[in-house]
């Protein structure tokens, strides 16, 4: 009993950097609560090309500028929020809420936008004070998600970002409009001009539809976030060059994600597995440079193996999938599942460990 040493005594000021739970919890709190400044600027440029004679005699010319105006269903919008309109126009337009005349003032004002956009564009400052940071972290959370499904979107498929954008469009229009209950922009003015370009038609919200639409006379420069998106790719092709070379050490793999790509681009697999190894890793290693994001999600699916046997026995016919529904059965009608991941979890079932490995002896793919 004697050798038995007492149990030391902690110390709460020794934990955490010499702050106690309570206290750390406490800051953060406090922090939380801080007003905070979301600085934000955004350019608005010109996405014309000038003519040969305006580009020898700018100089005497003078920089040309090109007009922003009014749109119907910009100022239907953004006259019809309240709350907003109540918290912002007074500042704007020099009366109150409730003065009598505050509500066709307003339209009044928003029907003779006239935003001149210069050469080289012209910035915006939208930055938003907030009044507490714990708000412009839900915003900013809303406003991610909200980005992401547009950024998910191939960039090789001009109709399907279109159709993205219009949903971006009215998304973070609608969230744009509950910010007014968190704070105020910095500069009202430039803050409104920025959501009028959002709903004018003549403004892309995607650099990459302005080759494809002819209508488009200008679009939106984010700084900020073209920068996080150019880190973000650059990120995502140094994990695919790493997962890339993770695959030649096994070509049971290698094969498995080349098929779902092939699957992924809607191309036909029994064409696709005809072509030699090194026209897989070509076709593969284009893949991984044009959607590195998508590539490693394949790498990184622990189903990406059986689900390219599942997809190689379709082709071969020895499972039937219809072409216009997911479910999967086998070639004598037996139902394996209504969709694929139903269809790997019946193969990866000890179960039906039988005809696993029949068609794999049949077939030697996997």
């Amino acid at each position: 009993m004697d050798n038995i040493k007492p149990t030391p005594q902690v110390n709460p000021a020794n934990v955490n950097g010499g702050k106690t739970v309570a206290e750390n919890t406490a800051a953060k709190e406090a922090e939380l609560n801080e007003p905070y400044l979301d600085k934000r600027t955004v350019t608005i440029a010109p996405v014309q090309l000038f003519s040969a004679y305006r580009n020898a005699n700018k100089a005497s010319i003078g920089p040309r500028k090109t007009v922003i105006g009014s749109s119907i269903n910009s100022s239907r919008i953004l006259s019809s929020n309240k709350g907003e309109v109540e918290a912002y126009f007074p500042e704007l337009i020099g009366i109150s809420p409730s003065h009598q005349e505050f509500t066709s003032h307003v339209k009044a004002y928003l029907n003779n936008i006239s935003f001149n956009v210069n050469e080289k564009g012209t910035p915006l400052n939208i930055s938003f004070r907030y009044n507490h940071k714990k708000d412009y972290l839900k915003i900013k959370e809303q406003e991610d998600k909200i980005n992401a499904k547009r950024d998910a979107v191939a960039r090789n498929n001009t109709s399907a970002i279109k159709d993205a954008i219009k949903v971006w469009v009215t998304e973070i229009n609608e969230l744009e409009s509950t910010k007014y209950l968190y704070g105020r922009p910095e500069n009202i003015e430039e803050y409104l001009i920025y959501r009028h370009c959002i709903l004018y038609r003549d403004v892309a919200k995607d650099i990459s539809l302005i080759n494809s639409d002819a209508s488009l006379r200008f679009y939106i420069r984010d700084e900020n976030k073209e920068a996080e998106r150019a880190k973000r790719l650059v990120d995502e092709r140094r994990k695919a060059m790493r997962n890339f070379l993770a695959l030649e050490a096994s070509d049971k793999k290698r094969n498995a994600v080349y098929i779902q790509m092939i699957v992924n681009n809607n191309g036909n697999v029994g064409e696709a597995m005809l072509k030699s190894a090194d026209e897989q890793v070509s076709a593969l290693m284009s893949f991984l440079n044009e959607s590195p994001d998508k590539f490693n999600n394949l790498f990184e699916d622990k189903n990406v193996e059986m689900k390219a046997f599942i997809e190689s026995l379709i082709s071969r016919g020895e499972l039937i999938r219809p072409e216009y529904n997911q479910q999967i059965s086998t070639a004598d009608g037996t139902f394996i599942g209504s969709n694929m991941n139903e269809a790997v979890a019946y193969f990866n079932n000890p179960n039906n460990k039988n005809v696993l490995e029949a068609m794999q002896n049949k077939y030697k793919l996997f």
